[in-house]
């Protein structure tokens, strides 16, 4: 209002000024259409002014109004922000406030989990000793099956061990004979290696024994026989039945006791003169041997096995 108050004053003056101007002119000079001339650009310029000083006074209610509501919206944004604020604080009192109900509760179911996996963990643990306990029993009927098992399987073994001594011995002559041809050992070992079989060193009765026993046996072999003078020189025991000999077949001058160590007696075969002799010799020297058992202990003893 003031700016448009001030430009009318200053429109008015500068009016006047012109005013007196012309009349000087259009007196001196006659101008008429030149005054109008001169004045239009002021006038123009004047119009111009007016027109700038209506819109500001048209603008400035405008501007205030936005400025207030701008105001008035920042105003209820801080208002709404600290009543946020003041709900945040009174939350957080609330919050002080549960804070040690809330741990509590906690705190009580926390340690009831942990009573109830503590539980589970004793009877799972339980269920364990009884299953391991099981597996123990099952172990000891295994260790006891298997260990039968092996017992029989052992036992099989020397059934058929056994049985496969006694298949060994043939019929040669009358009489049943088993002849080692492969290892050779000392008197006493073939003596006891013939009663692991059931049998006994040979006790020849005569020289048809002696002859059938030939045909079989390898030439120029030494081979024991139950005979032996180890208690009294020159006194020969069968020991098969514990008693003097019966029956003898020298080779010529024995026997002779050489070097007063021949004891233990063996049968040699003579290739030469194709007959076995009877020879004194030392019971530690290796020789093979001959077995010899009866169809009825071979009946019997096969029996025995096969029983057992």
């Amino acid at each position: 209002m003031q700016c448009s108050i001030v430009f009318i004053l200053f429109a008015i003056t500068f009016g006047r000024s012109l005013s007196g101007h012309c009349e000087v002119d259009e007196s001196q000079h006659e101008c008429g259409g030149y005054c109008y001339v001169a004045v239009k650009p002021v006038l123009e310029y004047l119009a111009i002014l007016q027109n700038r000083v209506e819109s500001y006074e048209a603008k400035q209610p405008a501007d205030t109004q936005s400025r207030i509501a701008e105001m008035d919206k920042k105003l209820e944004t801080l208002g709404r922000e600290l009543e946020i604020q003041q709900e945040l604080k009174k939350s957080s009192q609330q919050v002080d406030t549960l804070s040690p109900l809330a741990e509590i509760e906690k705190n009580e179911k926390l340690e009831a989990g942990l009573e109830r996996i503590q539980q589970e963990l004793e009877k799972s643990s339980k269920q364990m000793a009884d299953t391991l306990s099981k597996i123990a029993q099952i172990d000891e009927k295994l260790y006891a099956q298997g260990r039968q098992i092996e017992i029989q399987q052992e036992l099989t073994k020397i059934t058929h061990m056994r049985l496969q001594r006694l298949l060994v011995f043939e019929k040669i002559g009358s009489k049943y004979y088993y002849i080692e041809r492969k290892i050779k050992m000392n008197w006493s070992d073939a003596l006891h290696k013939c009663r692991e079989m059931g049998a006994h060193l040979a006790s020849l009765q005569s020289e048809d024994e002696i002859k059938a026993l030939y045909r079989v046996l390898q030439p120029n072999q030494w081979y024991w026989i139950d005979l032996n003078d180890i208690k009294k020189d020159r006194e020969f025991i069968s020991a098969t039945t514990g008693l003097p000999g019966t029956f003898f077949h020298w080779h010529e001058n024995e026997p002779n006791n050489k070097d007063n160590s021949e004891h233990c007696v063996e049968l040699y075969t003579f290739m030469s003169t194709s007959q076995a002799l009877m020879n004194d010799q030392s019971c530690s020297d290796g020789n093979f041997f001959i077995c010899q058992t009866s169809w009825d202990k071979i009946q019997h003893k096969t029996t025995q096995i096969i029983l057992q």
